[in-house]
């Protein structure tokens, strides 16, 4: 699947293309910027999901709950905004 195709995917529905959100913090072919998109779009398809819940939809057996995959999101985009260690720093230090 062509890293656009896969893209817009994903930002339709993030869970068709990717297991888990931590999995979107691990493409290497995606940008930051569409990291980001496509976690605020999975966020935003569980808050609803949590809502509807809530309100008495049942969910769907054998998926995650909810809340699992909303604080799922939440870890890949604190992860996603953390400082990566540069891969420079481990060769000045003359390792």
């Amino acid at each position: 699947m062509s890293t656009e195709t896969k893209l817009d995917r994903a930002n339709l529905d993030p869970a068709s293309v990717f297991a888990a959100p931590l999995e979107v913090v691990a493409a290497k072919d995606l940008s930051d910027e569409d990291k980001r998109s496509i976690l605020i779009k999975w966020e935003a398809d569980a808050d609803a999901l949590l809502r509807a819940t809530d309100e008495g939809m049942e969910p769907t057996p054998g998926n995650r709950s909810p809340a699992e995959i909303l604080r799922a999101v939440h870890e890949a985009l604190q992860q996603l905004d953390s400082p990566q260690p540069s891969t420079d720093a481990a060769s000045d230090t003359g390792c």
